[in-house]
């Protein structure tokens, strides 16, 4: 295996994204940084020792919950929020199970993700 193969499979095991940021159409979204000072998708200042994994879902839970309140006022704005939601709000129950089983995720990060998670529990 060489070098670089071996930092991508350790990367995936790690659940870092190996894609490139998406982008919004007609805005653009910026992406939570990979390590130290970060801000939530609504400008908070957050835990600087979360991981990019804690990150993500953190950006993810707010804009699912964004474009949920979002109002459908026409069949192509109805479609752009649908779509937005499918991307955004997919697999977060799973997402928030496996950062809080994972033993290496610190104790601010866990209220973080819980905070985040707050307004989907049932």
């Amino acid at each position: 295996m060489t070098m670089m193969a071996a930092v991508l499979a350790a990367l995936a095991l790690q659940g870092v994204a190996l894609d490139p940021p998406v982008e919004a159409e007609a805005a653009e979204v910026e992406q939570p940084t990979r390590t130290g000072p970060w801000t939530d998708m609504y400008g908070e200042p957050q835990h600087p020792g979360a991981t990019y994994r804690v990150r993500l879902f953190v950006h993810a839970a707010q804009a699912c919950l964004h474009f949920a309140g979002e109002e459908p006022y026409d069949a192509e704005r109805a479609e752009f929020l649908n779509a937005m939601m499918d991307e955004s709000c997919a697999g977060l129950k799973e997402r928030y199970t496996a950062i809080l089983a994972d033993p290496m995720t610190d104790a601010p990060s866990r209220a973080l993700v819980e905070k985040a998670w707050e307004p989907f529990r049932e």
